[in-house]
């Protein structure tokens, strides 16, 4: 698995959408009300803000031991792939 996932990723393997992971760490206190990162995950280094393709823009990347722990750690459970799979979608773009 990468060091870092996006939304879509991590949300594949948990077999839900970006929007669905994004309001799971929302109510975990990791995401702001308008949907960026709270400092809270900046502070425990759950995200990481990266540099996009546009100059002078970024996104945000959620580290991928520390948000999957935690979200197993809630019982969310994950899609129904084995870790060779999810290295397979956690890679695919």
């Amino acid at each position: 698995m990468n060091e870092y996932l996006s939304l879509t990723k991590l949300g594949r393997i948990y077999g839900v959408s970006s929007h669905v992971v994004g309001k799971w760490l929302k109510g975990l206190g990791l995401r702001a009300s308008d949907g960026s990162p709270s400092a809270q995950a900046f502070n425990e280094k759950y995200v990481s803000q990266r540099p996009s393709r546009q100059p002078g823009t970024y996104f945000h990347v959620w580290n991928a031991k520390r948000t999957t722990a935690l979200l197993d750690g809630m019982c969310y459970p994950r899609a129904g792939l084995n870790p060779d799979e999810w290295k397979h979608w956690a890679n695919r773009d």
